[in-house]
This record gives C-alpha cells, structure tokens and sequence, in this order.
C-alpha cells in the first residue's frame, strides 16, 4: 500500500483530499503545516506529498526544498489556486513532480498520484541497467498463432538488422512494447542498452530534462549535470512510448536528433552526439494530431520509415485461445497447479468478447481463472462478469440468428459505452451528453431504456456533498 502525506492547513481540504486517496487504496496522513510534514518524514518513509502551495509559516515551495533534502526520490504534488501557477511552476523547476489548481478534480489527483508512483517504480527498478541476453533472449519471442502477424513479423526480422527508425502503432495493450524489444533483441545492438521512455506517465515540464539532460545550475534544483536518456542510449536502442503524448517543444529536439543525431543538455551551448537507435509507439491517430496543431508533420516523416499496426484482439480471434491457453499454462505453473482443458462456454465468450485491453487484459484474466480454478478445467464460473453477460446474451451468440445477434450486440455496446463516460462524469448525464455528442434528452430517454442508474457512478458523499 503506498504511503501518501497531505499537508493543509484546511481541515475541509484535508478530508476532501484524505477520502479521495483512499478510495484508491492509499494509506494517507494528516499533517496541518510543513514542520509537521518534515518530522514525519524523518520518522516515516513517504511515497508521495500531496501539500498546499499556499501555507503559513512554510509555504509549498520552501517545504519541496527541505523535503528534497530528506528523500530526493519523493514524489510532490501541489495544489495551488489559480492565481498561483507561477509559484508551482516554480516548486517544479526545483524538484516538484507535478501541480493541480483548485478546486482539485478527483480523477487528476488520482491520475497525477499513479503517474508519480510509475516513475518511482522505474527509479526503484534501475530500467537502465544493461539487459545480459542470455537471460532476457528467450522473452524477447513475440508469439502468434495469427497469419497476418506471422507474416508482418517476416518483415520486422528483416528491419531489425538495419538502424532505421521504426513506428509502432495499435491500441493500448496490442503488445507495441514487447515488439519493440523483439526488434532490439534481434538486432546488432543486442548488447547495449535497451531504454523505454513511457512519454504519458512523464510530466512535461521534466521530459525535456529526461530525454536530453541537464547542466548544473541550468535551473533551480539542477543541483548536479544529469544524463539524459539519449545519452545513456548511446549505441543502443531508445524506446519512446506514446510519442504523440510529447509537447511539440520537445517533438522540435527530438527532430534534431533524428536529422543530425545531435542534441544539448539544458542549459548548455555544447553539442552531444547519439548513435542510439528510435523506435517510437502510439495508440493515437497522428494524421489527426497534425490537423490539430499537436504534432508536427516532419517529425511524422522522420519517424515513418518503417511503420508496423499491430491489430487489436478482437480482429485477431486465433491469437484469443492461444493466448489464453499459453497463459493458463504460465500461471498454473507459477502456482503449482494442473489445469488440463478450457470448457467450450468459456471459449464461447472469450471469442465474443470486444477485449478493449486487448492482450493485457486477457493476461490478467488468463491469471485470475488459473488462481480461482479448482479443478482441472476453467470453466465460466471462473470469468469475470463483464464477460458473462447472462443466459440472454449467451442464447444469442450461440443462435444463428443475425438481427438478434446485431441487436444483442449493439445493446451491449451502449450500455458499456455510456456507463464508461458516466463514470468519467461522476453520473453527471448533461456532462456526459457533451463528451459523446449526443443530446441531453435523447440520453437521459436511452438511459431509461438501457436500466442505466447514473447515481450508481456518483463520488464518494461528504458532509452530503458529491465529491
């Protein structure tokens, strides 16, 4: 469980805050000024500080330096009224994660408090240790029982000999990452080091510093020069994750690179080389990106040398059991378990169901029917409910009917559709109409019809007010 510290000054903030974090499984502290804070800390070890910006006595700023000082790795998060921005811009250059305006949305603390731990994660982890082949070779294989993919991976082998840059494209959970790692790993920088730079969980205020590096005294807080990802690259392959993620500042130096493998640390004049090699990722569309101003087109042409789309899960029905059963058989092995068969049912409904997770989510059920299975079967008892829609759904896929198929089909959609944008929305329907273009009587009217409850998406309640 991670250990979250909120300082306020604020009783009414405090608690707000305080039910917010723990609806998320955090274990969080109260403190009520930033001396109470840094004994705390002398005492406990913190995951995350969550402060105020404006406080008496220590303000946020002075508390991020002296927190700093205690343990360089915590991750701080500001909240600061708007008329504030400036000073928590401020507590960023000197160290600070990442800051929110008042008043605070519960899915941006919540969000900003996952992108911190990610990046704790990574610290803790050393991602940029040299990977030894000989124990990483046999996880670089990218299986499929797909013939598509087979023949897409033909062409993948061949590139991988070359140093092209390579962009991978496809849905969240597609596997862009792992095909990433197959083509380093088979290609002859396989001795060097293979860097993942998740753009998403990075904010941008620090990317820059990240991926290029930094003098000391380049900024408050640049207390020592820092290598940045490119350089630690050098010679080996550089992953960047979610590209279409990066401001277009940042998108302008990672075009120098791509043109003349040259880049500068911040706040220095020199020029750096890197021989690393770049593949990049997304799951967006870039073409759209362009139109709106958020990527710029050369990059785009610099990146698409080679271009690979890997299919989602669902168009790729031959890959479903074959995952299943290959992770089935890893999970059962992990937990010293037999398990011999798949009932058909569950076959059945794993090849009707749409896998927006795609093979990350088919993994963490794969894991959950090894551990729940108490025979030597997995049967439908064992699947989560989202794919187990009832007797009704089941008649209709096992039928061949079409139009009770399609309508079967299509009710299923809105229904996870709609209750996916309520949730975004707290329940709010007017919210909701506006972020799937549709209008606010014709919605409350399908909700109706669909037995949707949107308080069932409501927040956590407080002194009667929704948060």
């Amino acid at each position: 469980m991670r250990k979250i510290l909120v300082v306020d000054d604020e009783n009414t903030s405090q608690q707000i805050i305080k039910r917010v974090l723990e609806s998320a499984d955090n274990e969080v502290t109260l403190v009520s000024d930033g001396f109470e804070a840094l004994t705390k800390m002398k005492k406990i070890k913190y995951d995350v500080i969550v402060t105020d910006l404006n406080m008496p006595d220590m303000n946020g700023i002075e508390l991020t330096k002296k927190a700093l000082e205690i343990d360089s790795d915590i991750i701080i998060i500001l909240i600061t009224a708007y008329g504030t921005i400036k000073s928590a811009v401020e507590a960023i250059r000197i160290g600070a994660f990442d800051y929110l305006t008042k008043p605070v949305d519960k899915k941006e603390l919540l969000l900003s408090v996952e992108k911190g731990i990610e990046r704790l994660s990574l610290i803790k982890e050393n991602i940029l240790l040299k990977y030894e082949l000989e124990k990483v070779e046999d996880k670089q294989e990218f299986l499929t029982d797909n013939e598509q993919l087979k023949m897409l991976l033909t062409e993948v082998k061949k590139v991988s000999n070359s140093d092209s840059t390579v962009l991978i494209t496809g849905e969240t959970g597609t596997g862009k990452e792992l095909l990433a790692k197959y083509i380093h790993f088979n290609s002859p920088r396989r001795k060097q080091h293979f860097v993942v730079v998740n753009c998403a969980s990075i904010p941008k205020q620090s990317l820059e510093s990240e991926l290029f590096g930094h003098i000391a005294g380049s900024f408050e807080g640049a207390s020592r020069d820092l290598k940045g990802y490119f350089e630690i690259a050098e010679n080996g392959t550089i992953f960047l994750d979610e590209i279409g993620k990066i401001d277009p500042l940042v998108q302008i130096k990672i075009l120098r690179v791509l043109k003349d493998k040259q880049f500068s640390r911040i706040g220095d004049s020199k020029t750096q080389t890197t021989n690393a090699r770049i593949i990049v990722s997304t799951s967006d569309n870039i073409d759209t990106l362009i139109r709106e101003g958020k990527f710029i087109q050369d990059l785009y042409y610099r990146i698409n040398v080679f271009d690979f789309h890997l299919t989602p899960l669902r168009e790729r029905p031959d890959d479903i059991i074959f995952y299943f059963k290959k992770f089935v058989k890893e999970f059962s092995e992990r937990n010293n378990k037999v398990i011999k068969d798949i009932s058909a049912d569950v076959k059945k409904m794993l090849l009707s169901y749409s896998w927006p997770g795609n093979v990350t989510e088919l993994k963490n059920i794969s894991e959950r029917c090894s551990i729940l299975c108490e025979g030597e079967k997995i049967t439908t008892d064992y699947l989560p409910e989202r794919l187990n829609h009832g007797k009704d759904h089941k008649e209709a896929i096992a039928s061949n009917d079409f139009n009770k198929n399609k309508r079967a089909r299509v009710k299923e959609f809105e229904i996870n559709f709609i209750k996916k944008f309520l949730r975004m929305n707290k329940g709010n329907v007017t919210a909701t109409a506006r972020d799937i273009n549709f209008h606010p009587v014709t919605l409350r009217q399908k909700i109706i019809k669909l037995g949707i409850n949107p308080k069932e998406f409501k927040g956590l309640k407080l002194n009667g007010i929704y948060i």
